[in-house]
């Protein structure tokens, strides 16, 4: 995993497409008049994005396609839309502790459980599929994993800032990749007992990656994160908070492995063995809950096919 990077990868073109002032009436709409209301508004939302945003229209079509191998419906796109932007508004009340508003169950806690009680951290590792808010915003508040969360701070900054705001000790989770010293802190985050959470299916420009077969066809994933777990000898607990429509969230944890051993000589090989067992792991939730998918950009590089 690397810092600063001179060269844009496909998903960090895609720039927000919102400005403060609407973002914090939302907020505030969602906040003070109460989150039927606000979801109304998702209607409008959609519409603007499937109006003006005709490579999210491609990339949720392309993705579909893999799934039901058939042409994809105007309306699945909308759907699909639909459900990434009804995630984004629960972040305000995740953010803002009103837990209550929700079903949220948890399977595989027993999972966590393990590791938590001998006090060893180690790596969580989810995808851009569901919410990862859900998860995060509710152990921060329970106290009931310690954890830090690996991401780029400089991508979608002013709503990653007007979300901090809404809750400081959530934003005081945050490791940001793009501190020089960031692989020290989430190594030493996990020498103190945290798990340190990571998103594992998108790759930064320099850094090593493989090729995995999602969905039927070769898709690049970084290697990082199981290289990170090889070196630091810690467990790699996969999760998904997947959104099931109205107030429903499923959080699911599995073990992917306790301890990935990866040797200099075989380095590639090992690599591509344990993150395809992780895309298999992703491509079994997209099956489950394939709306959760919110890589809305040109994932498996159709375009230069």
């Amino acid at each position: 995993m690397t810092g600063n990077n001179k060269k844009q990868v496909g998903w960090k073109k895609h720039t927000e497409r919102s400005n403060p002032f609407f973002l914090k009436l939302i907020c505030w709409i969602a906040l003070n008049i109460g989150r039927s209301i606000a979801r109304l508004i998702l209607y409008f939302i959609t519409a603007y994005f499937f109006i003006t945003s005709p490579s999210v229209i491609r990339a949720s079509k392309k993705y579909f396609q893999r799934i039901v191998k058939e042409k994809v419906s105007l309306a699945t796109v909308i759907k699909h839309i639909h459900h990434f932007s009804a995630t984004i508004l629960d972040r305000v009340y995740f953010l803002t502790d009103q837990h209550h508003r929700f079903e949220i169950n948890v399977y595989g806690n027993d999972v966590l459980d393990k590791y938590i009680n001998s006090g060893k951290g180690g790596i969580l590792l989810g995808a851009h599929h569901g919410s990862f808010e859900v998860l995060r915003s509710l152990v921060v508040k329970s106290k009931y994993l310690p954890l830090k969360v690996l991401m780029y701070r400089d991508h979608n900054q002013m709503i990653t800032r007007i979300f901090d705001e809404l809750n400081p000790d959530v934003a005081d989770t945050v490791i940001n990749l793009a501190d020089s010293d960031a692989l020290m802190q989430m190594q030493q985050s996990i020498e103190q007992g945290y798990f340190v959470g990571m998103l594992g299916d998108r790759v930064t420009e320099g850094e090593r990656k493989v090729e995995c077969d999602l969905l039927g066809e070769k898709a690049e994933f970084p290697a990082g994160p199981v290289l990170l777990a090889s070196i630091l000898k810690v467990p790699v607990i996969l999760f998904y908070g997947l959104y099931e429509g109205g107030n429903k969230y499923n959080i699911y944890f599995e073990l992917l492995a306790d301890n990935i051993q990866i040797d200099r000589k075989d380095r590639a090989q090992a690599s591509q063995k344990w993150v395809q067992a992780y895309a298999d792991r992703l491509e079994f939730y997209i099956k489950k809950s394939p709306y959760n998918w919110f890589n809305f950009y040109d994932f498996w590089h159709d375009e230069k096919k």
